[in-house]
């Protein structure tokens, strides 16, 4: 007791936090902590509820916490933690409790929509080597050869990221089955949530999937939902498009910059185009004039297009300098430019990529997300047989590229559809079908996961991986092609070589 008391008494904003349970602040008058018939015993209350426990001992002392072990009075041992929540060194424990006080209400939930099931695991623990995330609650229910792979999402603002982990669970349990059947899907989201992943469902297998989609209030009562009841996808489309009006003095500066590896550059809708650094902005040709500038920007007459080149050669001396003295790396990419880089690199060696692209015009930014903002470079362009062409460019590892991409190619498939995407390309006639998606990265980077995640998609999305070789900045080569979810044959795909399945 008086080591409870010294340290209640070293707080500012003391709480008890216990297994499953949301914090509860100790207010004085709203706690009593005392010995009855020689034990240790706490009641804490508030206006919502009240908690009475048998403290046992005290398990850990650290900054700002204090682990105790304890007994509910139905005799159930648990663990019962004193907190400071003035002290940043408690927010992981905070974090933590909150989860896991989600996961018994994901719990209760998944009780009370399968009586009869067996929840035969329950866990939001951290799990890196299957890619498990400690956000999502995952869970395994079954009732004789049938399998249920859950996964709840706590808050709105999480949902884009977990399907990818719903995915992942569901493809490690159907991979484990013991019997022969499907394992089915099933999701939970607050009453606000879930509009974006039933749109990704529609491109998904319902075959190996048979999803359901569950909503659940505040209290935590949830009730099933049909996904073809939600509502439209939620996307701009940019109204416009002014195809590059350069004089013969500009396309003899583009044409010089271009021969720099280091300077690319990047057409824009509205007809400006962006002139970059290894991926960083230096100048710009807009409404026919020559700015030149990072943060404030210069016109240039024709007569000095030379301060253009020169700026360029200087920008690039001086970048090459600071990473090599930031990494010891003196050709390797400044982070926050680096995708932006590989655009212009992939803009100016399109066919090297697919051949069958038309190089000009490849659009970026044609659709603007009302959800928020994006990580990846997504690009436009157009076969010479009038198929659209999504291109995602990424170039550090990431689980949730496959349904990132999947949502700008929704958009654009559906904007098809309504034939609302003919004046991006004037002079030529789009195909109906469905545009094909390209997936272009150093090929060192394509997350383990990633093909995972493409057994599910619908055969209408035509998925290809293209890898990259790792010195891509000095000489781009393609040094891997996968289609769909195969795999390289050195990682036992079962590809032919003439379906160009493996490493060159």
């Amino acid at each position: 007791m008086a080591a409870i008391e010294a340290f209640l008494a070293t707080c500012r904003r003391p709480a008890a936090l216990e297994y499953g349970e949301n914090p509860i602040p100790l207010v004085v008058g709203c706690f009593a902590l005392e010995i009855r018939s020689g034990r240790l015993s706490i009641e804490i209350w508030d206006e919502s509820r009240s908690v009475s426990r048998r403290i046992l001992s005290v398990e850990r002392h650290s900054t700002g916490v204090l682990d105790c072990s304890i007994q509910k009075f139905a005799g159930k041992p648990s663990r019962l933690t004193f907190l400071d929540l003035d002290k940043p060194q408690t927010v992981h424990r905070t974090r933590m409790g909150h989860r896991l006080n989600f996961a018994e209400q994901f719990r209760r939930m998944l009780q009370r929509q399968f009586p009869g099931w067996e929840i035969e695991t329950l866990s939001s623990a951290l799990d890196l080597q299957h890619s498990f995330s400690s956000v999502f609650p995952r869970a395994k229910l079954t009732r004789g050869k049938h399998v249920v792979a859950a996964m709840a999402c706590p808050e709105p603002d999480e949902e884009p990221a977990l399907l990818t982990f719903a995915l992942i669970w569901h493809h490690h349990l159907q991979t484990r089955r013991r019997t022969q059947g499907q394992t089915s899907l099933c999701l939970f989201f607050p009453e606000t949530a879930g509009n974006l992943t039933a749109h990704r469902l529609r491109w998904l297998s319902r075959e190996m999937l048979s999803p359901r989609l569950f909503r659940f209030n505040a209290h935590g009562s949830a009730g099933e939902i049909d996904a073809q009841d939600l509502g439209n996808l939620q996307t701009r489309l940019a109204s416009f498009y002014v195809a590059p009006q350069l004089s013969e003095e500009m396309q003899e500066l583009l044409k010089e910059l271009e021969a720099f590896v280091e300077v690319g550059c990047a057409p824009e809708l509205n007809g400006a185009i962006s002139i970059r650094s290894r991926g960083l902005e230096f100048a710009r040709l807009e409404n026919g004039r020559m700015l030149l500038g990072m943060e404030t920007k210069e016109e240039i007459p024709p007569a000095q297009f030379f301060r253009v080149t020169n700026f360029a050669v200087e920008l690039s001396n001086l970048l090459a300098a600071q990473q090599s003295a930031v990494s010891g790396a003196p050709n390797a990419t400044p982070p926050q430019f680096s995708e932006r880089w590989l655009e212009s690199v992939i803009r100016t060696q399109l066919p090297l990529i697919e051949p069958d692209l038309i190089p000009k015009p490849v659009h970026g930014q044609v659709l603007t997300f009302a959800a928020g903002d994006r990580d990846l470079i997504d690009l436009l362009a157009i076969s010479h047989s009038g198929r659209l062409a999504v291109l995602e460019l990424k170039v550090s590892e990431d689980l949730h590229l496959p349904l990132q991409a999947l949502d700008y190619w929704m958009r654009v498939a559906w904007h098809l559809q309504r034939d609302e995407l003919r004046y991006l390309f004037p002079g030529v006639a789009l195909e109906s079908r469905p545009p094909k998606l390209l997936l272009i990265a150093p090929a060192m980077t394509f997350h383990s996961t990633n093909a995972e995640i493409f057994r599910y998609f619908s055969p209408a999305v035509e998925v290809e991986r293209i890898g990259l070789n790792s010195d891509w900045r000095k000489n781009l080569r393609v040094v891997l092609r996968l289609t769909g979810a195969d795999l390289p044959i050195s990682h036992g795909s079962s590809t032919s070589a003439s379906g160009g399945g493996g490493f060159s």
